[in-house]
């Protein structure tokens, strides 16, 4: 199932590699890979082979609410919750300033267990905020589940310290294999990409890629 997502999400250009011109981040880091899983919304058929490997992973899962990060887990959120027949919420990045101030929109998730879903794990930051946004609702969260991971160590590592399990349908190692397979990088390209996700910032540097401004 994660080579066939992978699969997936390259045919659709959900996920973009070039080996060399990697794309530049908006901290000037030079990246061999460029994920936007929102573009995978566009496509029935295929967004229907997501929800089904979400679905796969929810199994080892007891969970009362489906919750989706505010915006590009809101959507899978949405199609699980109604194929499970679970109530939905979502979860902004933080606090509204106005109203009723609520950072949890939808079902109530006090006194509940909770799964979130997620489309990209990058460094962890932002989908870790979500899971202390609901145990600070009084919320237990058992899990999150994202589509894809760059595997970085710095998410891993942030996970495991917070007690929560992270779980993703593919990932980086998944995907570059399956690209190579396909035509899409040679081995050389291969080994440059794989290179990336061990040391992000000095990636560029060191394959002679200089930081855009």
């Amino acid at each position: 199932m994660k080579e066939e997502i992978a699969r997936v999400l390259l045919e659709k250009k959900a996920v973009a590699l070039d080996a060399n011109e990697p794309f530049t981040f908006v901290s000037g880091m030079r990246s061999p890979i460029y994920c936007d899983n929102r573009q995978m919304i566009a496509y029935p058929k295929e967004r229907a082979q997501i929800v089904e490997a979400f679905c796969d992973e929810l199994k080892t899962f007891d969970f009362d609410i489906v919750a989706g990060t505010s915006t590009a887990g809101i959507p899978w959120a949405s199609w699980i919750s109604e194929r499970l027949s679970k109530p939905l919420a979502y979860i902004r990045g933080e606090k509204k300033s106005h109203g009723a101030c609520h950072q949890i929109e939808g079902a109530s998730v006090e006194g509940k267990s909770v799964i979130i879903i997620e489309d990209l794990i990058s460094t962890g930051g932002s989908s870790f905020s979500a899971v202390e946004a609901v145990r600070e609702a009084g919320g237990v969260c058992v899990g999150v589940v994202a589509i894809f991971t760059y595997g970085f160590e710095k998410a891993s590592k942030m996970f495991k310290e917070g007690n929560c399990k992270l779980v993703t349908i593919t990932n980086f190692s998944t995907l570059v294999n399956v690209a190579k397979e396909n035509g899409l990088l040679h081995d050389k390209e291969l080994a440059v990409v794989s290179d990336w996700n061990k040391d992000p910032q000095g990636w560029g540097q060191k394959h002679g890629f200089s930081p855009e401004p």
